[in-house]
């Protein structure tokens, strides 16, 4: 993915998100960070970041690179599709009106979205996702889970399944074991 984020309006209002990001599996993501809020005296950002967590529970980070008004961040791609809420932020370090080190500032996140980039549809025809449910759903979707009571409870478009009790696994198919 080669994306512009804006942020001009996310840094002075933090409850709207920053747009999306998508990219493919495996793609590495150049990130060009435009309106990072301006100096003012002694006041500046001298160091912007961003930082995402992958769909595969990995998170890595990046220092962007000002060329004029715009910070550049490229990052390594993710191997797993899948979304993450919030799943990146753009962060920035500078220096107060007194000239003293101020870090941390979280100028925006937004949601990370890594798409399939296989060719093969063969592999994806009939399958289900899975989704972590907290609880029941007033009307369950083939591939909702939950943990009712320590057990772990599939639907499988008709009834609640159980497939784990916490103390046994149980094999619904030869090569399967949940």
């Amino acid at each position: 993915m080669i994306g512009t984020i804006s942020i001009k309006v996310n840094a002075a209002k933090p409850n709207f998100p920053l747009q999306p990001m998508f990219a493919f599996q495996g793609s590495p993501s150049s990130i060009r960070i435009l309106d990072v809020p301006k100096s003012i005296g002694e006041w500046a950002i001298t160091s912007v970041k961003v930082a995402i967590e992958y769909p595969d529970n990995t998170t890595v980070e990046k220092t962007a690179v000002r060329n004029g008004s715009v910070w550049v961040a490229t990052v390594e791609g993710c191997e797993v599709a899948g979304k993450v809420l919030n799943g990146y932020s753009v962060l920035a370090d500078g220096k107060d009106e007194d000239g003293n080190e101020v870090s941390g500032y979280v100028l925006g996140k937004g949601d990370v979205f890594i798409l399939e980039n296989d060719t093969e549809l063969s592999r994806l025809v009939g399958k289900i996702a899975v989704r972590y449910v907290d609880n029941i759903p007033d009307v369950p979707t083939k591939g909702d889970l939950m943990n009712s009571n320590g057990e772990l409870r599939l639907f499988d478009g008709n009834d609640w399944i159980v497939i784990s009790t916490g103390e046994h696994s149980v094999v619904y198919d030869s090569q399967i074991t949940i």
